[in-house]
């Protein structure tokens, strides 16, 4: 059995598509630059670049961590310090605005549960936890990624607004 298959075909089979030799503004600029010039406009309200200076300890950071306490209890401990040491256990962490903001939003969260201090909980877990979390870590990284990810948003609707601002004056 054979098959037999027409194509049409358009244009000369010995012309090859020609690139394309427009060049991008930020193919010739570095992105960067222009970016740090117009985030300096729209903060302090200058046209000189903003200086980035990588200072992980003049950063607030927010984490979890997870101890054993014996074969079937685990503590969960938040907290939040400067700097970018991590506690022994830590699970997840990451840089926040305001780090009471962020331990409001995980007790907000696990209102529920067993809390034997003021930022610690303990297993076994109130809350029903459904089946896209593998296991109780799981879970405690979702609530913790969903704290730093509500700083973010506000901070990105804030430099949004900012900008916005900028294009209308």
């Amino acid at each position: 059995v054979t098959l037999t298959t027409k194509v049409l075909a358009i244009g000369d089979s010995e012309e090859s598509s020609a690139e394309d030799k427009r060049k991008s503004k930020y193919k010739q600029h570095n992105f960067q630059d222009d970016f740090r010039t117009h985030l300096a406009y729209i903060l302090v309200g200058t046209r000189s670049p903003i200086d980035v200076v990588e200072d992980w300890n003049a950063v607030w950071r927010f984490s979890a961590s997870v101890h054993n306490k014996d074969k079937h209890v685990r503590r969960y401990r938040f907290h939040y310090v400067k700097g970018n040491d991590s506690p022994p256990g830590t699970i997840i962490s990451g840089p926040v605005i305001s780090g009471q903001e962020a331990m409001d939003h995980v007790r907000k969260q696990l209102s529920e549960e067993n809390w034997v201090s003021e930022n610690e909980i303990e297993t076994p877990l109130k809350t029903y936890i459904s089946k896209k979390y593998y296991n109780c870590d799981q879970y405690i990284q979702h609530i913790v990624s969903n704290a730093l990810g509500s700083q973010s948003s506000r901070l990105f609707k804030y430099l949004l607004h900012l900008h916005r601002e900028c294009v209308r004056d």
